[in-house]
């Protein structure tokens, strides 16, 4: 099996789980060879028009207000959170999904009322606003046990970030016949020549 060219070619994503997927593929370092096919990787988010159209697509940026535009600065907000979630999302070498701290700097504002349930308000602009949504999906993710089913593949040549559908939950590689031989037998081929 092929692996996916885009995060949103991945099907049967929990819906909250698959706005954290997109976000966190939309950096793809995958750089090998499956099936014939040269992956190779590229940022989704490489320009401020990149973060403005991802985010549109995304129903996280609607309008087209001139103070939506995204900018350098919001590129940079976007880049720090999508770092704080690989990283949080990151393997340790035993795969037991013991990535590293990370810490994103968003102030914003939960309103309950009756009968239409929480609502997330920011004093910042859309753009600012519409990344404070990812961070929401993360804190949700956490409160409903999906979050620990999200993990980045080891592989040094590839880190794809995936959502582990296994009944156990203990997953280690994005696809073992993939990423799971392709390191193994790296790992034997270097034991082999010592």
């Amino acid at each position: 099996m092929l692996p996916p060219t885009r995060a949103e070619d991945v099907e049967g994503l929990p819906a909250g789980i698959a706005l954290l997927h997109h976000f966190a593929n939309t950096e793809d370092r995958r750089g090998f060879v499956a099936h014939g096919r040269r992956l190779t990787g590229r940022d989704a988010l490489a320009t401020p028009v990149d973060l403005e159209r991802w985010l549109r697509e995304h129903d996280l940026l609607v309008g087209d207000a001139p103070e939506t535009k995204a900018h350098q600065g919001h590129l940079t907000r976007a880049h720090e959170l999508r770092t704080a979630l690989r990283a949080a999302l990151r393997q340790d070498a035993d795969g037991d999904g013991q990535g590293g701290d990370a810490a994103v700097g968003y102030s914003f504002h939960v309103t309950l009322t009756a009968g239409h349930g929480a609502h997330l308000t920011i004093a910042a602009d859309p753009v600012d606003t519409a990344l404070a949504h990812i961070v929401m999906s993360a804190l949700t993710a956490t409160v409903n046990g999906t979050w620990y089913r999200l993990r980045m593949c080891p592989a040094p040549d590839c880190q794809w970030v995936f959502y582990d559908n296994s009944r156990p939950g203990r997953a280690k590689w994005c696809s073992p016949q993939l990423c799971g031989n392709r390191v193994k037998t790296q790992a034997y081929r270097r034991r082999q020549s010592t």
